[in-house]
């Protein structure tokens, strides 16, 4: 199948249905330390007719190949007032949907999620509690284990299978070398069904600086604050023990294909050298690198203003606005194709940043006479 031919509309379409969150975790970029929304007097949030409007809009134009997927963001999706009834449309519908939370408030919905019950949840957590608490609050650990037992628990007494629970596992200096032990020793391995342990995501200053600009001679795009909030010197890595980190996490993918458990990580490729290339932002060194991307022809995401973009919460980027269009309006104009037009021929400078970068959604070929 051409990548034309897959163009008419999303198969993959991402909301971030508010920017509110009710944590503040060290290293977020959006609410963390260096976080780009701190800059925002007013927090957004979707409005709820216009999301499912939007999810009315993807249903019935629904690709013949494949199934439809939906995700949440944020923030926190739980805050979202109106996210049961979306969850509704979609699971209706017959598509996916899954969405990432910090888990404060799995043991306050855990009976919504059994009965909405969404594909899939992937909880944030960082470490045992001493070193997840550093980084994400005072007593979030604690909150997050009796949230994710509660939910675990009332799945098995109504015998569900959904949603499926994940973790996620950001890996930092500060934790790197407590993986293992995290989920070997202190997860119930029991209640999961997928694992994802992603190399905290950070571009360098030149690359926010070449990104700017591309965008502004290119797209006459002005400012590149979500993209600056990514900014780190790979110094702050260099404490990491490489060596010990990636025989972690081969132990654990291990456990994981002997329990059935689905491993994901980020890089895929579990070797020293090539977790020291990322770490050194050594990009181009690195066995998953990719040269292409083909997200734009497969995904949207919708940021909490409203604002359409191709590359996960790079908002830098706009190619239209729901407030202002439809999606298939959005997803058919001329704004996307020169996004596009550009990415047929190279990646951004701050497409190793992005965690769609390094999974398998497939990478786009080079021009062809049928592309």
């Amino acid at each position: 199948m051409r990548f034309s031919d897959m163009a008419n509309a999303p198969s993959w379409i991402i909301f971030q249905l508010l920017e509110e969150c009710n944590l503040r975790c060290s290293m977020c970029y959006e609410w963390g330390e260096r976080g780009a929304y701190h800059q925002h007097k007013k927090t957004a949030k979707l409005d709820l007719n216009l999301v499912l409007k939007t999810v009315d809009e993807c249903i019935a134009n629904k690709p013949s190949y494949g199934k439809l997927n939906f995700e949440f963001f944020g923030g926190e999706p739980l805050l979202y007032p109106g996210i049961w009834e979306v969850i509704k449309r979609i699971r209706d519908g017959g598509c996916e949907i899954e969405f990432p939370t910090n888990g404060t408030l799995l043991k306050k919905f855990a009976k919504q999620l059994v009965d909405y019950h969404p594909t899939r949840l992937w909880i944030s957590l960082d470490g045992p509690e001493g070193i997840n608490d550093q980084q994400r609050g005072r007593g979030v650990f604690q909150q997050v284990i009796e949230g994710l037992e509660e939910l675990s628990a009332l799945k098995k007494s109504k015998g569900s299978s959904s949603p499926e629970i994940g973790i996620t596992y950001v890996v930092t200096a500060k934790n790197a070398q407590h993986v293992e032990p995290f989920f070997l020793e202190q997860i119930d391995l029991n209640m999961l069904n997928c694992i994802s342990i992603e190399c905290q995501s950070y571009i360098t200053g030149e690359q926010s600086h070449a990104y700017a600009e591309l965008l502004r001679k290119k797209f006459a795009i002005q400012n590149t604050f979500y993209a600056q909030a990514y900014v780190r010197d790979p110094e702050v890595f260099a404490s990491i023990n490489i060596e010990h980190l990636t025989s972690q996490l081969a132990r654990i993918a291990e456990v994981c294909k002997k329990q059935g458990i689905l491993f994901h990580s980020q890089p895929k490729t579990l070797l020293a050298e090539n977790f020291r290339n990322y770490f050194s932002a050594q990009w181009h060194k690195m066995i998953d690198r990719k040269s292409r991307c083909a997200v734009p022809w497969l995904a949207a995401e919708i940021s909490a203003r409203g604002i359409v973009s191709t590359c996960h919460s790079f908002y830098d980027l706009p190619v239209g606005n729901i407030n202002e269009q439809s999606l298939l309006e959005i997803w058919r104009g001329d704004a996307l194709a020169r996004v596009r037009e550009h990415l047929r021929d190279s990646l951004f400078p701050i497409c190793t940043a992005c965690c769609r970068y390094y999974v398998g959604v497939g990478v786009l070929p080079g021009r062809t006479a049928s592309t």
